[in-house]
């Protein structure tokens, strides 16, 4: 597949505790590269919308899809008020999960609140769908249309991770309906390193100014802030 072909980029951010997206085309990027869309109207109950939803999966008793995030959250409390809910698989904060496994075998399970097992691998495969079927659904709304030959994912990942974790994630987006040939695997410090820059520059006005060779800057991603300390 041609790079030419790619019009659209999304980045997904899979959290130990909160997920979403932002997706930018290559339009924008050549313009503005700090140009970029998110989802900002994740239902969150009481409290309105917001800008990310939980890292939570709610599948029926039968294994099957039911909700991901503020839903999942909510159809979970509601079933659990009613004592319905311990024949359904609630997972949350699991991503975790995978850091510090050498060796991870295909049939790798993952307890829910409620201690039943399940395949590690059908949890985060059914989380990354459901990110990216959302995705798409957004970009639709905006009267926007795309083959998916033309969008380019990209799924960020701990730095701390080693290469079997990353290839478990690899293989959980692909299984999710993410073409191999679209998907790149980035590390979450990286991808705020190369944003951060691209912010200080804009404030300066001076194209790479920040990014000139001998620049020290510190990035501190405390879950959800993000704060970029630049030492000249």
């Amino acid at each position: 597949m041609s790079k030419g072909r790619i019009l659209l980029s999304v980045a997904i951010d899979f959290g130990t505790a909160y997920s979403g997206y932002a997706f930018s085309t290559n339009a924008d990027f050549e313009k503005d590269p700090t140009k970029i869309y998110a989802n900002e109207n994740w239902p969150a109950g009481k409290v309105g919308f917001s800008r990310k939803t939980p890292t939570i999966l709610l599948l029926n008793p039968k294994q099957e899809f039911e909700a991901f995030g503020f839903e999942a959250e909510d159809i979970y409390n509601e079933l659990a008020v009613e004592k319905e809910h311990k024949k359904w698989y609630y997972f949350r904060q699991f991503k975790m999960c995978l850091h510090g496994e050498k060796v991870m075998k295909k049939d790798m399970t993952l307890e829910d609140e409620t201690g039943k097992k399940l395949e590690a691998e059908k949890v985060f495969t059914e989380s990354i769908k459901y990110l990216k079927n959302h995705f798409l659904k957004t970009v639709m709304k905006q009267g926007k249309q795309y083959e998916e030959t033309e969008i380019q994912y990209i799924l960020t990942v701990p730095a701390i991770w080693n290469d079997t974790a990353k290839q478990f994630m690899r293989n959980a987006a692909e299984k999710a309906g993410i073409a191999g040939s679209q998907l790149k695997i980035a590390l979450e410090p990286e991808a705020a390193a190369f944003y951060c820059q691209y912010e200080r520059t804009e404030r300066n006005e001076n194209m790479f100014a920040a990014a000139n060779t001998g620049t020290k800057y510190m990035v501190i991603d405390l879950g959800g802030q993000l704060i970029a300390t630049f030492i000249d």
